[in-house]
């Protein structure tokens, strides 16, 4: 099946936040100023009276992965709260320089997804050229941060022993993550039943599919390293001598527009795409003519792409019926927005006190 879809007037995409990017020196300052009012108390830091407070504990958790970009907008922020939520698991070193500031160390393996496909047919009327786009990523990140935990409560010192019941906290931090962004290919068909098989995963850098490094392109290669700043509020439960409870959701704050794979600059052309890196490139470049969903889910998607070429304005003229399909895409537009990527992680720890002893008071 062909589908000819031409452009209408009608303004195309979705209103974006700005960049993310402008709040890390305010965060950094934040950092900056909340470290110097510890370390410049009277019994701050380095105080000697101050070792009767200190402790560690190591802690092991999980919870959910909340993915924002150009397949999941921030223009519809909630929506990213319940679609195409993943996992993550974590485990960290705490130490508690004081009664009330700590410093925590973490590893999280946080999987991430995101796919047009789902997010735009909850709400077709908003998102018709999200529909047609007919993006898919998945991406596993190994993240590693180094973040200041600050008591919104305060404790009242004696170390482990002394720690409350129930302390709201918030924390901050920064670090770096590696990460690998991957996506199904189209999908292929079983010889012998013919029905629809399942592509494997393939990791999309290499396939360069915003056209990076392609004569005359604007667009640059990504790194499979990039910074993250954590920003968190959190309730941490002391359960009994040896083992506390946290719970805990926080943004992670990047500079990078990658995460999924999808910049905000213009499609590169079929043609360009195939004669510098093959047909494979080009088909996961533009995926909106493809009969099934990038991420095949076991339906087809042709009804709702005639309803999403309607809202949008476009004409639809039906060629040759095929289970092939090939829709040449209505308008020259980004692949995405220039907005950066970021997520949510939802954290439930468990977190072992590794001395809980009383220590006697330092000899002046």
């Amino acid at each position: 099946m062909k589908i000819v879809l031409k452009q209408s007037s009608k303004k195309l995409g979705n209103t974006m936040l700005r960049p993310l990017s402008k709040y890390y020196n305010i965060v950094l300052l934040l950092m900056m100023l909340v470290s110097a009012n510890v370390f410049a108390q009277k019994n701050g830091l380095f105080s000697k009276k101050n070792v009767l407070n200190q402790y560690a504990t190591l802690g092991i958790g999980g919870g959910s992965s909340h993915y924002f970009g150009d397949l999941a907008p921030y223009s519809k922020f909630y929506y990213g709260l319940y679609t195409n939520v993943r996992w993550n698991g974590s485990v960290n070193y705490t130490r508690y320089l004081n009664a009330n500031t700590a410093a925590r160390i973490s590893y999280s393996y946080v999987r991430l997804y995101g796919d047009d496909y789902t997010f735009a047919a909850r709400n077709l009327d908003k998102f018709a050229s999200n529909y047609i786009r007919n993006l898919s990523f998945r991406n596993d990140l190994q993240e590693f941060t180094l973040s200041g935990i600050f008591n919104i409560l305060p404790q009242y010192g004696n170390g482990a022993k002394g720690r409350s019941k129930i302390v709201p906290y918030a924390a901050v931090g920064i670090g770096i993550y590696g990460h690998n962004p991957k996506a199904r290919g189209p999908v292929g068909f079983d010889p012998a039943s013919g029905l629809p098989v399942k592509a494997p995963w393939e990791a999309l850098k290499p396939l360069n599919t915003s056209g990076q490094g392609i004569p005359g392109s604007p667009v640059k290669t990504y790194s499979l390293v990039q910074p993250v700043m954590p920003i968190a509020l959190g309730l941490r439960v002391k359960i009994n001598s040896n083992f506390d409870f946290t719970a805990e959701a926080g943004l992670r704050l990047t500079p990078f527009d990658y995460l999924d794979d999808v910049g905000g600059n213009i499609y590169p052309s079929k043609s360009s795409m195939i004669s510098n890196y093959g047909n494979d490139a080009a088909a996961f470049s533009h995926r909106a003519g493809e009969y099934f969903p990038a991420n095949y889910k076991g339906s087809n998607r042709i009804i709702k792409l005639y309803d999403a070429a309607s809202l949008l304005g476009f004409s639809t003229a039906v060629i040759t019926p095929s289970i092939n399909a090939e829709l040449i895409h209505p308008y020259s537009s980004a692949r995405g927005t220039k907005t950066v990527d970021s997520y949510i992680l939802t954290q439930f720890t468990l977190s072992y006190v590794l001395s809980n002893n009383i220590k006697c008071p330092v000899i002046k």
